[in-house]
């Protein structure tokens, strides 16, 4: 869910030749996937559907990032940082306090935050009290701060297998333990050190490529065991469930339905790769469709109605280079 499309991890490395583009598709249907379980997640809040989502629906996204992310010089990666993360969650956190403003007003209803400085503060430095159409909103911050710290690890052309880098994962692994005790959460902190592992974990499986079948056999059986057994987690919260086993069993998920992907139709591949390239947009808005709509509407109309209408507005931002630039990250197009 970052930069051009959606969530663009590689925002910050070298730009893509139409042939690493092509090879990739399955990388932005698998994203394409992703976003669906989010909004599913957001709509079926409870029971087993719901907890199946959140074993694996955000880390896939950090592990997505690791596997396309690349080292890349300070200065350029803290302008695309700054340009294709901060300046879309800017704008998309201003438009959604407006909105509350808004359609709170026109129903009568309290807006979740009572002044303008009172959502700021609480964006920025406690997302743990998120929620409504601003729940997601950890998510960009934590992705910029994980992103900054794989950044300086990987510094000097490490690799992500090279010691240094096995030293500080197991710093942070011990940190994931820690942070599984709910706290404040400025910026999405409660989340880094799991962000950050499955980081680690994508930048491994595209060092290492794709795991033999025995290893793929291993992944199977954790697949399943996370799914009728380990308990859900809410990153936002620094919730990992059991911290290092759910992590790993996110990954194993993540591996699974890369292949699942990889062996679709090419035109089934497309359509959820171009829901992958909307993933930012669509990570932004979905949730004010669910919100707003909620006591009107039944859940299956609420899941298409926020998946399809988030959809047209990542269409409609496209059309025009001032809300390309704005809302996407995307750099002025030159003339």
């Amino acid at each position: 869910m970052t930069g051009e499309s959606g969530i663009r991890p590689e925002s910050c490395a070298a730009p893509r030749t139409p042939a690493a583009r092509a090879r990739l598709e399955w990388v932005d249907a698998l994203k394409g996937v992703g976003i669906v379980a989010v909004v599913a997640g957001h709509v079926w809040t409870r029971g087993p559907v719901r907890d199946a989502i959140y074993v694996v629906h955000m880390p896939l996204f950090f592990m997505l990032s690791g596997y396309t992310s690349r080292h890349a010089p300070w200065p350029l990666f803290l302008r695309a940082g700054l340009r294709g993360l901060a300046l879309p969650f800017l704008c998309f956190s201003i438009l959604l306090l407006g909105a509350d403003f808004l359609i709170e007003g026109l129903r009568g209803v309290r807006p979740i935050f009572a002044t303008w400085g009172e959502g700021a503060t609480t964006i920025l430095f406690a997302t743990e009290k998120l929620r409504g159409p601003f729940t997601i909103l950890w998510f960009v911050p934590c992705l910029f701060l994980a992103r900054l710290i794989w950044n300086a690890l990987i510094a000097d052309g490490r690799r992500a297998d090279a010691a240094p880098v096995l030293a500080a994962m197991l710093i942070v692994g011990l940190l994931s333990v820690i942070a599984h005790h709910p706290g404040h959460s400025p910026f999405g902190l409660l989340a880094v050190p799991g962000a950050l592992i499955m980081i680690w974990a994508g930048a491994l499986w595209r060092q290492w490529g794709q795991p033999p079948a025995g290893i793929l056999a291993g992944l199977a059986l954790l697949t399943v065991a996370a799914l009728v057994w380990f308990p859900p987690m809410n990153m936002k919260f620094g919730d990992f469930g059991w911290p290092i086993l759910s992590l790993a069993a996110a990954a194993a998920i993540t591996l699974t339905l890369a292949r699942v992907v990889q062996s679709l139709p090419l035109v089934l591949i497309a359509v959820l790769a171009a829901l992958g390239r909307a993933s930012l947009v669509i990570m932004y808005a979905h949730v004010a469709f669910i919100h707003y709509l909620a006591p009107y509407a039944p859940r299956p109309a609420l899941f298409v109605v926020a998946l399809g209408f988030s959809f047209l507005i990542d269409r409609l931002v496209r059309r025009f280079e001032i809300t390309r630039r704005l809302l996407l990250g995307q750099p002025k197009t030159p003339r």
